[in-house]
C-alpha cells in the first residue's frame, strides 16, 4: 500500500563520517525488496533542513557514525500515513517497548 511515506530532516550538515541514512531506490516497488542486492545504495548528503522523503516500504538504513570528533547525529524523523492505514502492526520500526520511560 503506497499510504505511507518516511520524512527526515538532518538538523545539521550531514557529512559521510556521520553515516547518513542510505536507501535503495525502486525496492518498495513490486519484488523491489527480493532484487535488493542487485540495488545500488544511494547516501544523500543532505544540508541541514533539507528534506528527504521516501516511500514507507523502500530499503533505508542509517550507517555507523564514524567521525572522529564525537559529533551526534541529530535529524527530526516523521512518518506520514493516509488515514486508512493502521501501522500498529509494524513492530520491527516501532517496537511495543522503548528504551525510555515516559510518564
Amino acid at each position: 500500500d503506497p499510504g505511507m511515506l518516511d520524512v527526515f530532516v538532518p538538523l545539521l550538515d550531514l557529512q559521510e563520517c556521520l553515516g547518513p541514512t542510505a536507501v535503495k531506490p525502486g525496492t518498495h516497488i513490486d519484488d523491489g525488496a527480493q532484487r535488493s542486492e542487485e540495488v545500488e545504495s544511494v547516501t544523500p548528503l543532505l544540508k541541514k533542513g533539507e528534506l528527504l522523503v521516501f516511500d514507507y516500504r523502500t530499503l533505508h538504513k542509517g550507517q555507523g557514525n564514524q567521525c572522529k570528533k564525537q559529533i551526534t547525529r541529530t535529524l527530526a524523523y516523521v512518518v506520514y500515513a493516509d488515514g486508512d492505514i493502521d501501522n500498529s502492526g509494524d513492530v520491527r520500526n516501532f517496537p511495543a517497548a522503548t528504551t525510555l520511560e515516559y510518564d
